[in-house]
Parts: structure tokens; sequence; C-alpha cells
């Protein structure tokens, strides 16, 4: 597999927004499975998140700080003795903020490797037996990777069967994006549906964490689907 520096050219699976307003604002539709807000930021997110893994005594596990928790956050930028890591602090919080704001169970998150589902490090489609639109940013690399639809051959729950030569994508840290998961157990006629016309192959987002030496800053959330 050949890996490409971010997101394949004319690709109608992503759509790209320009503010965030229209990052909220904007669906799916027509053919869509992300909704994509480019952003670079400024700052060593990298020398934040050593220094927070040391905060929070990190280790082997991964760190979840709820919105409701953003206080353990907040208290951590207290100790911090450089301002320009204080102002990542801030971008940060803002954005559990702007998220929270958007009715999205937002938290922020910290690890080198997914302890609690090894899986998430291959190819994989989110979510089982849910509706819900995923949202996501990370602030240090290594950032999301993913492939396109074109070159996914099964989906089954998790787990994708994909073209052995499928070029891999990643987003850049600092982006923004949300995903669309349709996941809910169905009737037998709409399953039988999806597997004739491969719905699944064309719509989910395939995609999975880069293993990592160092750690990890994201902020993460769900918004469930009525």
């Amino acid at each position: 597999m050949t890996e490409h520096n971010y997101i394949p050219e004319g690709y109608e699976r992503i759509k790209v927004v320009g503010d965030l307003c229209a990052f909220l604002e904007a669906d799916f539709a027509p053919v869509a499975n992300i909704v994509l807000l480019q952003r670079r930021l400024n700052g060593d997110f990298d020398a934040l998140a050593e220094k927070m893994a040391a905060y929070f005594d990190l280790g082997e596990d991964e760190i979840f700080i709820k919105y409701s928790e953003r206080d353990k956050i907040e208290a951590f930028q207290e100790t911090l003795g450089d301002p320009a890591l204080a102002r990542c602090v801030d971008v940060i919080l803002q954005d559990m903020e702007f998220f929270y704001s958007a009715r999205v169970k937002i938290h922020m998150r910290l690890l080198t490797g997914y302890t609690q589902d090894v899986r998430t490090h291959d190819f994989h489609v989110d979510g089982l037996e849910q509706d819900f639109d995923r949202f996501m940013t990370c602030y240090n690399d290594p950032v999301t990777q993913f492939i396109r639809n074109d070159d996914v051959i099964d989906v089954s729950g998790h787990d994708v069967v994909y073209r052995d030569d499928a070029p891999i994508y990643q987003f850049c840290a600092g982006d923004v994006w949300k995903s669309r998961v349709r996941n809910k157990p169905k009737s037998r006629a709409d399953m039988v549906f999806e597997r004739i016309m491969k719905v699944k192959e064309k719509r989910a987002f395939v995609h999975r964490a880069q293993i990592s030496t160092t750690p990890r800053l994201m902020v993460v959330g769900d918004k469930r689907l009525s």
C-alpha cells in the first residue's frame, strides 16, 4: 500500500468547508462521509502532549477528560511556565467549548496507543448498533489515516476488507472533521438491500489510528442522530 499525503484530489466523499459555522451546518448529501474544515495550528503541540503525559501520568493507558471535567485541563494549564504552551491549551479548551455548544458529547483524549481496542490501529469503521456523527480533531502527528471507498471490498461490523494496493491518505494536525456512522439494526429486507447494493462499502468512513511512540493529543465526541 502506498501512503499519500492528505486527501485525494476531487474526492466526493469528503466535503470541505471554509469555517466553523459552515462545518456545523453542512450535511453529508449527496455522497460525502466526511465534512472537513482544514485548519493549521500555531504552537508546539508535541511539547504540550509530552508535558500533559507527565502531568497526568499517562504511562501506557489512555486518558479521557470529559467536558464536565475540563477544570483538570485548566489546572494543568496553570502549571505551565511557557505562555506559548498555555495558548495551545486555550485552543483545546475553545474547541471543547465549541463542540459542547453544538450538543456534541465531547472529551479530550491523550494516548500513545489504543489499549482498550487495539483493532483501532487496523482499517475499520466506527460504531455497532449505533447512529451518530463523530467529531474529531488531532493536535499533533500522527493523524488519522483513511482509504477511498472505491478501494473497499467488504464491510462487516467493524471489520473491513480492502484492496492490497489501496492508496493511504491522512488528515493534517489541526484539521477538524465529522463523519457519519449509521449502524443501527435494520430490517432483514434493508440488510439484504444494503448487502446487494454494497451501501456500507460505498459510504462508510474506513480509517485507522497510526501507531505512535509519542503521546497523541486529540478531542473526540459523538452526537447521536434521532
